[in-house]
């Protein structure tokens, strides 16, 4: 097939996927490094402190879920009077 054939496959590039063109300027393959101390910010006393109480209310608040709906179920299957 001679390498000027246009038609169907004419834009298709002449390189194998993954090789990096001639064109393309030379860049630095690192990225420079985020210093840790601005990634995240320390949390307060405060917020350290009623951590286990959040979790506390989360756990009732999803036990109470479960007994309302499987109230709901007991009452609609029951039969009525």
């Amino acid at each position: 097939m001679p390498r000027d054939e246009g038609g169907l496959l004419g834009d298709l590039p002449r390189q194998r996927p993954g090789t990096r063109s001639p064109k393309r300027a030379e860049r630095p393959a690192q990225r420079p490094a985020v210093p840790a101390d601005t990634a995240s910010p320390g949390r307060t006393a405060g917020e350290v402190a009623t951590e286990p109480l959040r979790l506390a209310v989360g756990a009732a608040e999803a036990g109470l879920k479960v007994a309302s709906r499987v109230t709901g179920e007991l009452i609609r299957r029951l039969p009525r009077l």
